[in-house]
């Protein structure tokens, strides 16, 4: 049984959360610490908290890490940076919980600001890692030959146990996680969802993949040939999506922390967003749009 301790909803404690995307160009290391730490959100303490139900936030203030909790074990959703997974792992020892009790660790995807620390957190755990079958590969290199940024932004390689593909639900006793490909972040983005119940009240739970294009080629991109088309797909399905409490690898894609501060002062579902997916979905697509008109436009006035 685990022993959950009851948490209280933790205020803003320091920085505000970068958007969506790994460190800016400009500060990029081939070294796999520093290329994720230079946005100290990153690796800002946070206290655990309980979100719904069997769900808990985990991570650093600027980086969605979340476990689902059940009496079959535990799952993990991404990991921060190369350097910090003790930051998590102490996180979830405060919840009274044995890492050991961990079994599965999920990415959302192949950047190092999510998938860093998932080597140290296996070693740690035991768990048995579930990717897209997109980014397996790309989590396997570590990091390189990224389609977008090359060897920029690296991270300790990453064994998947298991390869998940489009829709596939999994199953951990009575808990049901089901994977959604949202490609176009990385090939293998991977949106995923779930329910969480307190006493007879079940709310959907989705961690939204990414849908930023930050610094991307998106157009004349050999190493990324279809990323139009996934983009594409991906805004779709994210809004329509059930989606009652909207999560993400970095919270203010969805305004989780505005949420948080307003359920402290005492609005119990505040939380609670049903057209969070769909805010998100339409506000990352016409930031790409605006991305790839002057892509275009670039191409045009160079021939």
């Amino acid at each position: 049984m685990h022993l959950l301790m009851a948490a209280i909803l933790a205020s803003s404690l320091i920085v505000q959360s970068a958007y969506a995307q790994p460190p800016s160009a400009g500060h990029a290391k081939t070294t796999s610490d520093s290329s994720c730490e230079n946005d100290p959100s990153y690796t800002a303490l946070q206290k655990p908290f309980r979100i719904y139900g069997d769900t808990w936030y985990v991570g650093p203030r600027g980086l969605g890490v979340f476990l689902i909790t059940a009496p079959t074990g535990d799952v993990l959703i991404d990991s921060g940076v190369p350097s910090h997974a003790s930051l998590i792992e102490n996180n979830i020892r405060d919840l009274g919980i044995n890492l050991r009790d961990i079994k599965w660790i999920l990415n959302s995807h192949a950047h190092c600001d999510h998938a860093g620390g998932i080597a140290q957190l296996v070693h740690d755990t035991g768990a048995q890692v579930i990717a897209n079958a997109a980014d397996t590969p790309l989590l396997e290199r570590g990091g390189h030959d990224d389609p977008q940024y090359g060897d920029r932004f690296l991270f300790p390689s990453v064994h998947v146990t298991r390869i998940v593909t489009d829709g596939e639900s999994l199953r951990l006793g009575d808990l049901v996680l089901t994977a959604h490909s949202t490609p176009g972040h990385t090939k293998g983005n991977t949106t995923w969802t779930w329910t969480s119940c307190e006493d007879k009240r079940c709310l959907h739970m989705i961690d939204v993949g990414s849908l930023s294009a930050p610094g991307y080629k998106v157009i004349d991109n050999p190493k990324y040939p279809d990323i139009l088309k996934d983009y594409e797909h991906s805004f779709v399905l994210v809004a329509a999506l059930p989606c009652d409490i909207p999560l993400a690898p970095h919270p203010e894609m969805v305004n989780f922390w505005g949420r948080v501060d307003k359920h402290e002062q005492g609005d119990a579902d505040a939380l609670i967003d049903p057209v969070g997916c769909r805010t998100y979905a339409k506000a990352a697509r016409e930031s790409f749009e605006t991305q790839l008109t002057k892509q275009r436009a670039d191409r045009a006035s160079s021939k």
